[in-house]
């Protein structure tokens, strides 16, 4: 009878696997909204086993990653508040029915993490959400009101800087997730990703097919992505948590700039127009000094396989 880490790890493989969506690649070429609308809603948890939660333990600073990311999910209504006053989100007929059905499965994403840790036993304060946002840095603040000046000044050029971020913002979350299986080898968080990881492809697609078409049509845009972007861009998730969090979280979950998934984010990012030799993903940890994460942040469980030893991966782009 196999043990009960080598069942988790078999489970933990096949997570990853569902985690990426095989029609996806398509997304990426054509993004039919009205078949996204039709398919959008919360993430389904109905039959996640909550009470095996802490059966499987995880290190602290894998629970100190997943407060983040649940501060990030819980955070997007703040974005699209920037977003929807913008221009395109008044007269776009894709954008306002797109970035209301995002925000709202994004929402469960945060849901679905709050969840997930209070079963593991550790607190979540109910005004989590608004400390977060007082708390915010002064950096996000800066960066929300240099977005605001621009989309009024710029109203034409400013969306693809809107769509280019959320690119980035949308694949590091997919690879987030995806490491975030692979690291804590938990069987139950691994279902709960693999299916966040479902709607991370197709945000991404969005974003990613939006930034392409605009930076494509607008010379503004490629320059403000080539001159503005690396002066005020940061990681998902940084300014809304504290800059050590992102650092953290960044350390624990691609190894710093000594990893390999920064770099695969960036050659994704880099085939956009005006974008090649994309780096500033590289620029910000290298400036930061974030190293490998120490072993002894991750858990690979005795008597288990780590998940992609023996089973096919979900690659790091989801578009295939």
């Amino acid at each position: 009878m196999p043990s009960t880490h080598t069942s988790a790890s078999r489970v933990v493989d096949a997570c990853i696997v569902r985690g990426w969506n095989r029609e996806s690649p398509t997304l990426s070429a054509t993004f039919d909204i009205d078949r996204f609308m039709a398919g959008s809603g919360q993430v389904d948890l109905r039959d996640i086993p909550w009470d095996d939660v802490p059966k499987y333990p995880l290190t602290p600073a894998a629970l100190r990653t997943l407060r983040y990311f649940l501060n990030t999910e819980s955070a997007t209504f703040y974005y699209l508040r920037a977003l929807m006053g913008t221009k395109a989100a008044m007269v776009e007929p894709d954008m306002a029915p797109f970035l209301s059905a995002w925000n709202y499965e994004e929402e469960f994403h945060g849901r679905a993490f709050r969840r997930f840790v209070e079963a593991y036993g550790e607190r979540v304060d109910e005004g989590y959400r608004g400390d977060m946002y007082l708390r915010r840095t002064n950096v996000e603040r800066i960066t929300d009101g240099v977005a605001l000046g621009l989309s009024v000044v710029l109203p034409d050029a400013w969306p693809s800087i809107h769509m280019l971020w959320g690119a980035i913002a949308e694949h590091t979350t997919y690879n987030a997730y995806r490491q975030l299986i692979t690291r804590t080898q938990h069987p139950v968080l691994a279902e709960i990703c693999s299916r966040i990881m479902k709607q991370e492809a197709k945000h991404f697609a969005f974003y990613f097919q939006q930034a392409r078409a605009r930076l494509a049509e607008s010379a503004m845009g490629r320059k403000l992505a080539q001159v503005l972007l690396p002066r005020i861009w940061t990681p998902v998730g940084d300014g809304m948590s504290p800059t050590e969090e992102a650092h953290h979280a960044l350390r624990y979950l691609f190894d710093g700039a000594e990893g390999e998934v920064i770099p695969a984010i960036e050659r994704k990012i880099g085939t956009l127009p005006g974008l090649e030799g994309f780096d500033i993903f590289t620029r910000y940890v290298e400036r930061a000094g974030l190293k490998r994460a120490p072993a002894e942040w991750l858990a690979v469980p005795p008597g288990s396989t780590p998940a992609g030893g023996t089973t096919e991966v979900a690659p790091s782009d989801p578009t295939g």
